[in-house]
């Protein structure tokens, strides 16, 4: 299965491919409509999901571009926020609670397991270590 979002969409949702039947999606995560809420499977709300990546175990982090966070979702779909606060913009480093993004929209993962976030109008990317502490890349 290869995970898609449909990005630039405000509320996109995730989706698996399962190539056995071609052409064929389902509901990973979300569903098409504006939100912010953790949950499982279409119970989750995205606003404006840019930036993708995915861990050597299947978990996916996104960037959740308009609702100012950082966002898991595993491989049965359930979503969790990891850094952030819904619709607080700002560029505070710190813990998962109290880091501030300003507009993230591209998102990478490091072997270390470290995020790197390209936090577009903080003007700066930022490292989330798996303990969920945010940095500001010097």
């Amino acid at each position: 299965m290869v995970a898609l979002t449909l990005a630039g969409l405000p509320g996109a949702a995730l989706a698996q491919l399962d190539y056995s039947k071609p052409y064929v999606m389902s509901p990973l995560a979300g569903v098409s409509s504006i939100g912010h809420a953790d949950g499982n499977g279409t119970a989750a709300r995205f606003y404006n999901p840019r930036g993708i990546t995915v861990d050597g175990t299947g978990n996916i982090y996104v960037a959740d571009t308009d609702n100012q966070l950082i966002r898991k979702i595993t491989a049965e779909g359930k979503v969790t926020t990891i850094a952030g606060s819904p619709g607080v913009m700002d560029r505070i480093n710190g813990s998962a609670n109290e880091a501030r993004f300003s507009d993230p929209q591209a998102i990478v993962i490091e072997i270390t397991g470290e995020l790197l976030v390209a936090d577009f109008n903080g003007n700066a990317i930022r490292r989330i270590k798996p303990d969920g502490t945010v940095t500001s890349l010097p």
